[in-house]
């Protein structure tokens, strides 16, 4: 006599391939509601014009301080076209408003509103000196005119950023 064959599976060979496509479809749904939570985050946290624009600036700022620590006028044109960046992106937020005058009564939104063109205007006035610095190869004056620009973009977002 021979063995006896059968075509019969037992339930052990189906239980593996069923967890693996029950780990596979918990996992694929997991991936995309973490998709999903950080869409909405990213919409409802989206930046404003002005705060792209002082991210610009910060980012020029952030690399004109790491050059200027060892500055070489064979970079010169560089470090000027990170200046032309701050002066750029200070004359484009100078034209929008900050998110803390929304809060704020008529009179003082539109008081805030001046002083907030003014400190831009005096930001402008320090890039401009700091870039002519540069422009004149003058390293202690471009580094003490950055620290005045630092203090000036401090003062400005105590003043005009909102605490959120």
């Amino acid at each position: 006599m021979g063995i006896l064959h059968t075509n019969a599976f037992s339930p052990l060979d189906f239980w593996i391939p069923a967890t693996i496509v029950t780990i596979v479809i918990k996992t694929a749904l997991t991936t995309l509601l973490c998709f999903f939570c950080l869409a909405i985050f990213s919409a409802v946290h989206a930046d404003t014009p002005l705060e792209l624009s002082m991210k610009k600036m910060g980012k020029a700022y952030k690399q004109l301080a790491l050059d200027l620590k060892q500055p070489q006028d064979a970079s010169k044109a560089d470090y000027l076209a990170l200046t032309a960046t701050l002066k750029t992106e200070a004359q484009t937020a100078r034209g929008l408003v900050p998110k803390k005058v929304a809060n704020l009564y008529p009179e003082s939104r539109d008081a805030m509103v001046k002083d907030y063109q003014k400190s831009i205007d005096d930001l402008g006035v320090s890039i401009d000196a700091l870039s002519q610095a540069i422009q004149n190869s003058k390293w202690d004056e471009a580094n003490k005119q950055l620290v005045a620009l630092k203090q000036k973009m401090i003062d400005g977002h105590k003043a005009f950023r909102k605490k959120e």
